[in-house]
């Protein structure tokens, strides 16, 4: 539809590159250069996630007493199966990261099975 032409070739997070996806390729120096700014992009995320909980909570004595939830987005492919953005029901396209840590919260666990991220407020509030 004509409200959606800015979602080309299924890119939509990409957007406004139309004829430019097909520079895009994995290898290339455009890909590559895309790559690299989306790493240090997610590794400043983390950074400000450890500045928060080292500056905020240990910092202040109050690690033990507070719950943690970090949520995140599912990202980009980078190229991964030829494509850039996620809009499949591929495994790789539907995982986010679910961290949960705090009075309550086993130290430790990885969860194998899928968890509807509608369920964390209620697991939130029961945690609470």
């Amino acid at each position: 539809p004509a409200f959606a032409a800015h979602l080309r070739d299924g890119e939509g997070e990409l957007r406004d590159f139309g004829a430019r996806l097909a520079t895009l390729r994995p290898g290339s120096s455009r890909a590559a250069a895309l790559a690299t700014a989306y790493s240090a992009a997610a590794s400043f995320a983390d950074a400000q996630v450890g500045r928060v909980l080292r500056e905020g909570l240990d910092a202040h004595n109050l690690t033990a007493s507070t719950l943690v939830a970090f949520c995140g987005d599912h990202g980009f492919k980078l190229g991964h199966g030829g494509s850039w953005g996620k809009h499949t029901l591929s495994r790789a396209d539907t995982r986010v990261p679910l961290v949960l840590a705090g009075p309550g919260v086993r130290a430790g666990v990885e969860v194998r099975v899928p968890v509807e991220l509608l369920d964390v407020y209620p697991t939130l509030l029961r945690l609470a």
